[in-house]
């Protein structure tokens, strides 16, 4: 890799993170404080690739959202609390909380991420043996200082989580034939479903929100549209791991079977489009300001995810340790999930996303 790639490469990490930190700090100045909780999986998964070479690996606190940390390596004696909150107190409460339950007998060090350009300045005195904070812009400091090439590849391709489309020219439906479905069992969907929009939607959601805006983002009229989707048989939660079978994800709209979900919830794609072919093809990152090729258009898409009412069995207002409605699901459908269809949406003109963008005619090089 050459020099200019290379830092073109520590430049679009940093340039993520910073949208991250900005995001965070406008969900937070609308009331919004959950949504720093949702960034943990990235950190977790960039702190290990920080500190591979140190041999340490962190996981979530069984506790989710506690006072004192948020990840962990036992192993290594260290934990790590990540918040957008920058008072003073914050960082005091922190640390007499984690010295006052007596994490020092447990862990050697104690690392705070402030997502924020900004950090506590004050000093607090402390019985632990090693204490570090960083706000974002130290911690891309971190990165560049603690990562090479490999882990700087590693790390851009989670922060834009790219995601596997299917395969061009092949279906993402899965095919289960016609099987009669039962009176109890037609019944046992309706009765989920009316109870889901009983639950899920904002009373007179019509009343608040103007149609054209209800048109272009129909998640606003969820109560709260994040949401964790779980397997009736998944037994690692509230842990990750390869065998875990939950997800934290978003609700974006109901159809006509069951729940529209946002698998793109967070991160924006584009598509470059042939005006006249309807051929495809994904844009990368570093290509979204590029000039396309003649006939070529640029639009947004949106992964969607058809999860029907049928996969559904049960749901709950959340428990000890996230806040949000859990959906206990079978995940009879494509790829061993619970969906039935995924489909690829842009953007037209008007802002909706009704158009599908045809997997058929998706291409791997620009023409």
């Amino acid at each position: 890799m050459s020099l200019l790639n290379y830092q073109h490469l520590q430049q679009q990490i940093k340039d993520k993170l910073f949208e991250i930190a900005f995001k965070i700090k406008c969900f937070n100045k609308l009331g919004d404080n959950d949504i720093s909780r949702y960034a943990e999986s990235y950190f977790r998964f960039l702190f290990n690739i920080i500190y591979k070479g140190n041999g340490w690996h962190f996981e979530k606190a069984i506790k989710i959202n506690q006072d004192t940390y948020d990840l962990h390596d036992k192993n290594a004696k260290i934990c790590v609390q990540i918040t957008s909150n920058i008072r003073n107190d914050k960082k005091s409460s922190t640390i007499q909380a984690f010295e006052r339950n007596g994490h020092t007998n447990e862990f050697s060090t104690l690392i705070i991420l402030f997502v924020s350009e900004n950090k506590p300045k004050q000093d607090v005195k402390n019985s632990i043996q090693t204490y570090r904070d960083y706000n974002i812009v130290e911690f891309c400091s971190l990165i560049e200082a603690q990562c090479k090439q490999k882990e700087l590849l590693e790390i851009r391709n989670i922060l834009f989580e790219k995601i596997d489309l299917a395969v061009a020219g092949k279906s993402t439906k899965k095919t289960t034939g016609n099987p009669k479905v039962s009176a109890r069992e037609f019944l046992r969907r309706k009765k989920i479903e009316t109870d889901l929009k009983k639950e899920l939607l904002i009373p007179e959601y019509w009343t608040r929100f103007d149609h054209e805006l209800l048109n272009k983002e129909p998640f606003r009229k969820f109560k709260d549209s994040r949401f964790i989707l779980r397997a009736i048989d998944d037994e690692a939660y509230p842990n990750g791991g390869d065998n875990a079978k939950w997800s934290r994800t978003f609700m974006y709209d109901f159809y006509d079977k069951g729940i529209l979900i946002d698998l793109s919830a967070c991160v924006h794609y584009f598509a470059a489009i042939n005006e006249q072919s309807n051929e495809w093809y994904s844009l990368e990152y570093e290509e979204r300001d590029s000039r396309l090729p003649e006939g070529y258009i640029k639009k947004q898409f949106l992964i969607l995810a058809k999860l029907p009412y049928r996969s559904i069995v049960y749901f709950q207002d959340g428990d000890e340790y996230y806040n949000d409605y859990h959906l206990f699901c079978r995940y009879e459908g494509i790829k061993d999930s619970p969906f039935e269809e995924i489909a690829y949406k842009y953007e037209n003109r008007f802002g909706h996303y009704y158009d599908e963008l045809d997997l058929t005619k998706r291409i791997s090089l620009k023409n």
